[in-house]
């Protein structure tokens, strides 16, 4: 009996030990599975942070870019404006003359609610659809400034302009930029004051595409004034950020943070406009945001996928825990020799099969599985690698036929202004810093409008396209022909002289006059007018070039249409005057 209890003893206490072995062992595994898991988590969440900022960085960077060019172009024109060779004579002499040539202007550039031109006593003395005309605006800031130093305005309402319009129709309020710029004569007196009120609704279109096409349909973009006013977004007519923050953002320029809204936690990236050449900024904040849930339910997705994959691996390994603590032979250290020499190889591997004890057949067979399945995750992992390969350039292939859909104009397949307008800044610091010629040719339809009054509009857009089809026909393969709007076009010649140009433009003149365009049963023929224009020492950029064939342009157009018209180079002393 005392044998028998001497034994029992001892069974309990090889027990314990086994036990004891099997529980450290489990809590090791368990401990090392949660602590991987839990790093895998954590890194997954912060490479998603730091992806999801990048990403609405780009975004409000980019949106905040457009508002800038956008604005930037705008103040560009309304500057043309006052420099056009036929309104000089009309801003004291004939008020309404000068109001036609101003509605003609608005039609052209639709976002302009409003163009009119004060005296320098304050009193609108013309302006588009008569509005204000004999009214005074001495006391508008924008008026003020204007008879100094051009100027740009920040967002506001106009009471005064909005109530002689009609009212919109989803009942918001009309907003406006100001814009507006001294007009004087050729000794420098001042004449007066050449304003135009920008209408705000253009920058929802960019902030709409920006949200649909960069940001995602979760992304919230917003546009702030420097105080912190909401200008457009959730919130317009609020302020935000009060305190520290708006300074702060305002100081650093860009940069990302967390807020709150409501109960929701969302990543911001904000981005502070720079202005745009001679543009200066209003120092416009724009916001990209998206909630949290949102820009982590991937990565919560795959922490808990990790977590699933951790618990399971733990449990197998408090039950291979076991096995080995009941166990412990020479197989075990045999499989134990096999398993570092599997760790240290490099490449697949397989372990031996192994005799002894059904645990230990059963350990090797449930090790071997385990690296079948690596083996078949390691495949799996390369298949992925190459779908998102695939997929990269695929999204790359997308990217290059927005690029071409963004450059090119949807009628003619000829560039659009914007692509023509980043072109001609290339050839034009090329042909300034190596003192190669350069020339411009401005083309306009003449009578376009008559085609579309007894043809129709259908008709109109075909002899534009037929036009534009000349127009590439007759000009060489380094020249570049754009659609700048409408009925009018534009070609970009390097490496031309003046003969050279002359002879390109007449070339498309004459070709143009000799074909008859057909739609349907009907025959069209057509005439244009080309403004010549060659670039000069004096130039500041292409928009001087492109001013000086508009003015041969509007000389062709008035000298009889159907011809060409040269716009001589000014000499540096005329342009220093200037």
């Amino acid at each position: 009996m005392q044998k028998f209890a001497d034994r029992l003893h001892a069974l309990e206490d090889r027990l314990t030990v086994r036990t004891q072995i099997a529980f450290a062992v489990g809590a090791m595994t368990i401990v090392l599975i949660g602590a991987l898991a839990a790093s895998a988590a954590f890194i997954s969440y912060r490479n998603t942070s730091e992806l999801v900022n990048i990403k609405l960085a780009s975004v409000a960077s980019t949106t905040a870019a457009r508002l800038d060019r956008y604005m930037a172009i705008r103040q560009q024109e309304v500057h043309l404006f006052s420099k056009l060779e036929p309104l000089k004579k009309l801003w004291q002499d004939d008020p309404a003359a000068l109001r036609k040539s101003l509605e003609q202007l608005q039609s052209s550039f639709t976002d302009f609610a409003w163009i009119g031109f004060v005296r320098p006593d304050g009193v609108v003395t013309a302006s588009t659809g008569s509005l204000l005309e004999g009214k005074s605006v001495l006391q508008r800031p924008w008026f003020r400034t204007g008879l100094n130093d051009p100027m740009v305005g920040d967002v506001h309402e106009a009471a005064l302009l909005a109530s002689l319009l009609a009212k919109r129709a989803d009942g918001e309020p009309y907003r406006f930029v100001d814009i507006a710029l001294p007009v004087r004569d050729a000794d420098g007196a001042l004449l007066g004051v050449l304003g135009a009120h920008l209408d705000w609704d253009w920058a929802r279109g960019v902030i709409n595409s920006a949200e649909a096409n960069d940001g995602g349909t979760d992304t919230t973009l917003t546009v702030m004034s420097k105080n912190g006013a909401v200008l457009l977004g959730p919130g317009t007519g609020t302020t935000k950020y009060a305190g520290d923050r708006l300074p702060g953002m305002l100081e650093s320029r860009a940069g990302t943070f967390t807020e709150m809204n409501g109960d929701e936690r969302m990543l911001t990236a904000f981005y502070v406009s720079r202005g745009h050449r001679d543009y200066q900024g209003l120092n416009w904040i724009v916001t990209a945001s998206q909630p949290a849930s949102v820009a982590f339910a991937a990565a919560a997705h795959s922490a808990k996928t990790i977590l699933v994959i951790g618990a399971i691996a733990g449990l197998i390994g408090v039950l291979m825990a076991f096995v080995i603590a009941r166990r412990v032979s020479n197989p075990i250290r045999a499989i134990t020799e096999e398993a570092n020499r599997i760790g240290r190889a490099s490449g697949p591997t397989m372990l031996p099969r192994q005799t002894g004890s059904l645990e230990v057949v059963q350990l090797t067979r449930a090790l071997r599985s385990l690296l079948r399945r690596i083996g078949f995750a390691e495949e799996r992992t390369k298949e992925a690698e190459l779908r998102a390969s695939e997929n990269a350039l695929q999204f790359k292939d997308d990217i290059d036929k927005l690029r071409h859909l963004a450059d090119t104009d949807y009628l003619t397949d000829l560039m659009n202004r914007r692509a023509f307008l980043a072109a001609a800044d290339d050839a034009m610091e090329f042909s300034q810093r190596y003192k190669r010629s350069m020339a411009t040719l401005m083309i306009d339809i003449d009578h376009f409008k008559k085609i579309n009054d007894v043809y129709g509009h259908a008709a109109g857009d075909a002899a534009i396209k037929r036009i534009a089809e000349l127009i590439s026909q007759n000009i060489r393969g380094t020249d570049k022909a754009a659609r700048f709007g409408g009925e009018e076009f534009i070609v970009l010649l390097r490496e031309v002289d003046e003969a050279t140009a002359k002879l390109l433009a007449d070339r498309i003149r004459t070709a143009i006059e000799r074909e008859v365009i057909g739609v349907g049963s009907k025959n069209i023929a057509a005439t244009v007018s080309i403004g010549i224009a060659l670039l000069g020492d004096a130039d500041r950029d292409v928009q001087d070039l492109i001013e000086r064939a508009d003015q041969g342009l509007y000389l062709a157009k008035n000298t009889g249409r159907n011809r060409c018209f040269f716009m001589p180079v000014p000499d540096s002393r005329s342009a220093r005057a200037a």
